[in-house]
């Protein structure tokens, strides 16, 4: 009996821990950006990368932002569109500064998204909606550049 109430004990544990794990990729998403990702393929040494960590209840998403090599950086968005295809902005998450930043390494760390911040209903006008369309693979970031002003580099963003 003993036996069989540990062998419980263990399979309630396991699987408190993969619905932890089921949870964390449910909710958390990001994407490497490259030049070569652009529309058309942009040649570039900048590079970055962003993660978006969604709350549990879908009302709010935690973001950092990444950029290397960046050039008068301009803004940063989440885009609306499968991979190869440009589409429009749905969330900001850098707004727009015309002479642009010369970034190198983090440059925006655990701000903040709601639904309030969604721009255009193209993947949805909520967030479980925009996290619908994460997991479908119909949206990317984008970072523009004074030099590329349509997207420097981008990256399909996917479940992590």
């Amino acid at each position: 009996m003993q036996r069989l109430v540990i062998a419980y004990i263990v399979l309630l544990m396991a699987l408190l821990v993969q619905g932890g794990m089921a949870a964390e990729e449910d909710h958390t998403f990001g994407a490497i950006l490259t030049g070569d990702e652009e529309v058309p393929p942009i040649a570039t040494d900048m590079s970055g990368s962003v993660r978006i960590r969604f709350n549990d209840d879908f009302t709010a998403a935690s973001f950092t932002l990444a950029v290397n090599d960046g050039v008068r950086v301009q803004q940063a968005h989440i885009h609306c569109a499968l991979a190869g295809v440009n589409g429009p902005i749905v969330v900001f998450l850098a707004g727009f500064h015309a002479p642009g930043w010369d970034v190198d390494g983090k440059w925006i760390d655990h701000a903040v998204f709601t639904q309030a911040n969604i721009v255009n209903p193209a993947c949805g006008t909520t967030l479980v909606g925009l996290v619908q369309a994460m997991k479908d693979g119909k949206t990317y970031a984008n970072v523009h550049t004074v030099a590329h002003p349509g997207g420097e580099i981008r990256g399909q963003i996917v479940s992590k």
